[in-house]
């Protein structure tokens, strides 16, 4: 089964069970093809609720954001009438969107930083612990562009009944293979944390 049809399952049975679902997915080249197949997919996407793992702080109409992304790749087609929410804080002290979410899509970096959790940030309480308060973080400038970002903190992505990480090109992978006992790369907090509903797609180069 691909990545959108899982998916689109997922969202599927939530909608069916509570008349909504929640979906949280990533920027990044990795998933754009998932995007693409997904947004051609019959859904009842009035039904759905979008949101970002995590944006730069850049203009929506900037080509860094992941919020214009997601317009190009994503809410077209089929998936344009989804219930779109920028990611702002507001998502958690409104409750603008129900949680646990329903699915999350991740992708990862090179030096296994997924959402914007850099390495740099392992041991920052706030952003990596478990037992911190879910919330969403305001970083300075981080990755490449080298630009100031927002993401969801670790606590606030382990509340997501069912989590996909994307995990493509060969240096990826490798990455993935140290983390599983390397502490300095920020993945390995998720493949400890995370043991079921969880589900990781490699992709080639």
């Amino acid at each position: 089964m691909s990545v959108a049809k899982l998916i689109s399952k997922k969202l599927f049975l939530s909608i069916e069970n509570n008349g909504m679902a929640s979906l949280v997915i990533s920027g990044g080249s990795s998933p754009l093809k998932i995007y693409e197949e997904l947004s051609n997919i019959d859904i009842p996407w009035p039904k759905v609720k979008v949101t970002l793992v995590d944006d730069r702080l850049v203009d929506y109409n900037n080509n860094y954001s992941n919020h214009k992304l997601i317009y190009d790749f994503f809410l077209k087609n089929k998936a344009k009438s989804a219930q779109f929410i920028p990611l702002t804080k507001e998502i958690i002290t409104k409750n603008l969107i129900r949680t646990p979410f329903d699915i999350m899509l991740l992708g990862m970096g090179e030096d296994g930083h997924f959402a914007s959790l850099f390495p740099d940030m392992v041991n920052d309480f706030s952003a990596f612990n478990t037992k911190a308060e879910p919330e969403i973080l305001k970083i300075s400038s981080h990755g490449d562009p080298f630009l100031p970002r927002i993401t969801m903190n670790f606590s606030l992505i382990l509340k997501s009944e069912f989590i996909i990480l994307l995990v493509k090109g060969s240096k990826k992978q490798n990455t993935l293979d140290k983390s599983l006992n390397d502490k300095s790369f920020p993945i390995h907090y998720l493949l400890k944390n995370r043991v079921s509903n969880f589900y990781i797609e490699k992709i080639n180069d």
